[in-house]
């Protein structure tokens, strides 16, 4: 099954991929490619929605760490959404993306970004 990726972007603040399908050698560069995109744009949340990704392998776990470092160099985040069983498993093992980037469902990750955003705009210019 090939991998199928929807971008969504709130605002210029947050931008959301939808990854459907599975994450391999294959389909990993497809992935790159709206990586690169996401990373040269001014978003500072980058959020992958896996509420349909069926399987990843090294490949996607490498696109994924390489999301939160680039993320991360721009004091953004990459936070990760709806992690099906299998994922989340190769997650837990693979200890890719610390708890508090990973969220149950998007009431979870709404509330998390408007908590971000009330911080900003309480903090002095």
């Amino acid at each position: 099954m090939a991998l199928n990726i929807r971008t969504d972007e709130r605002d210029a603040f947050a931008k959301t991929l939808y990854l459907t399908g599975r994450l391999d050698d294959t389909t990993a560069p497809d992935l790159d490619l709206e990586l690169d995109e996401a990373l040269e744009s001014p978003v500072k949340v980058l959020v992958f929605d896996l509420g349909e990704l069926e399987y990843t392998s090294s490949a996607g776990l490498r696109a994924f760490m390489r999301a939160q470092k680039g993320m991360s160099q721009r004091a953004g985040k990459a936070l990760f959404l709806n992690l099906q069983p299998p994922v989340q498993k190769v997650f837990d093992i693979a200890k890719v993306a610390d708890f508090s980037a990973v969220f149950r469902n998007v009431k979870e990750l709404d509330e998390y970004l408007d908590a971000m955003q009330k911080k900003v705009r309480e903090e002095p210019q």
